[in-house]
């Protein structure tokens, strides 16, 4: 199948970014390629989800608290699981699966990525899905890792981990880092370079890729030579400082917009606050599932992406100062237009083949 928007279109957004400021840190602008308007959707975006606005802007606000019961779990993953993109790389990507023991002896599917094997190493992009941590799988980003490996040459691994609430929390967490030890023991046999090791996630995957880099430094290994983290989950106790004040007034939305964009940012916002019951813990104020209150310092070289009207704006922006602040090499890029998990939406809207190819950029200049 063909993309649903025209080169030119990608070509455009790339003509029209801008640097800017965030806290007096840099960060990467990218304006809409075909509006002017402050604060509008993107139109191929609203054309999507102007129904969904309309409805949402009339919406009671009782019914936006999150349902974490069977059903209510049994729902939300039918909406997190639906697969968004378009098959669009031509490119022959060779998939292989296979099963990564946990520690308790269960048998983690993974995915491997890559073009036609040779003999020369690549570097590894270790891809975490999102989901809420109940929810997604590796087919839901498929399409992007494809377009990613695609692009760069570099060989990928994705994770299909134990989900919540079936597997508390740390469970998850642990089936993560325990794929992570494998690749770097096994990475040869996929053709893979355990020197240029990198951890990517979206979303709670944001989170789990976090947790990754974290636990590689605390245990002095130092494999992972790069994070890359869209629109991450990284402060799940909102805990508030100077970065980081939620409120609707940090959101730029356009008036005939604005009822329904707030009512969603709303919305998500309060769902990202409810996932204690689904994680089965109270403790998500631990430097785990809250990074964004532990020492920054230590983490490796980062790249964060996130949307305009994202819920997890502040908190990515805001922690993209405070590793920036802590010495740690830090790239930013705020899409305008865009809303949470654009990054499911390859072949649809120009904005995701672009945060494909940033990371494409990012990786690569960190190989060298």
């Amino acid at each position: 199948m063909t993309k649903k928007y025209k080169e030119q279109l990608l070509e455009k957004l790339k003509e029209r970014q801008k640097i800017s400021e965030f806290h007096g840190v840099p960060l990467l602008v990218k304006n809409l390629p075909d509006c002017e308007e402050k604060g509008a959707m993107d139109p191929r975006l609203y054309q999507d989800m102007k129904k969904q606005l309309r409805i949402l802007a009339w919406m009671p606000a009782k019914l936006f608290k999150m349902d974490t019961s069977q059903k209510g779990i049994a729902n939300l993953r039918k909406a997190f699981n639906a697969k968004k993109s378009i098959p669009c790389v031509n490119e022959e990507i060779h998939i292989e699966e296979r099963k990564v023991p946990a520690a308790d002896g269960y048998q983690i599917p993974v995915r491997i990525y890559r073009k036609k094997k040779e003999d020369e190493k690549k570097p590894i992009l270790y891809y975490i899905h999102g989901g809420g941590f109940f929810g997604g799988s590796p087919d839901v980003v498929e399409e992007s890792v494809k377009m990613l490996v695609s692009k760069t040459g570099i060989c990928a691994v994705s994770v299909d981990y134990r989900l919540a609430p079936e597997n508390p929390y740390p469970t998850g967490h642990q089936d993560c880092f325990a794929v992570l030890e494998w690749i770097y023991e096994n990475c040869g046999s996929f053709g893979g370079d355990k020197g240029h090791i990198f951890v990517a996630g979206d979303s709670a995957g944001g989170n789990l890729a976090q947790y990754c880099s974290t636990r590689d430094w605390e245990e002095g290994r130092h494999w992972i030579k790069g994070q890359l983290l869209l629109y991450p989950t990284l402060n799940m106790a909102g805990v508030e400082d100077e970065y980081f004040k939620p409120g609707m007034e940090h959101f730029e939305i356009a008036p005939k917009q604005r009822r329904g964009l707030a009512k969603m940012i709303g919305m998500f916002g309060g769902m990202s606050a409810g996932l204690e019951p689904i994680l089965g813990t109270k403790d998500v104020r631990n430097d785990y599932l809250n990074p964004y209150t532990r020492n920054a310092k230590d983490n490796p070289p980062t790249f964060l992406a996130v949307g305009e009207h994202d819920y997890l704006k502040i908190e990515t922006l805001g922690y993209g100062v405070k590793l920036h602040k802590a010495g740690v090499e830090t790239k930013m890029v705020l899409y305008k237009g865009f809303g949470h998990a654009f990054f499911d939406n390859t072949g649809v809207y120009p904005q995701c083949e672009d945060c494909i190819e940033e990371m494409g950029k990012f990786i690569l200049e960190h190989c060298s």
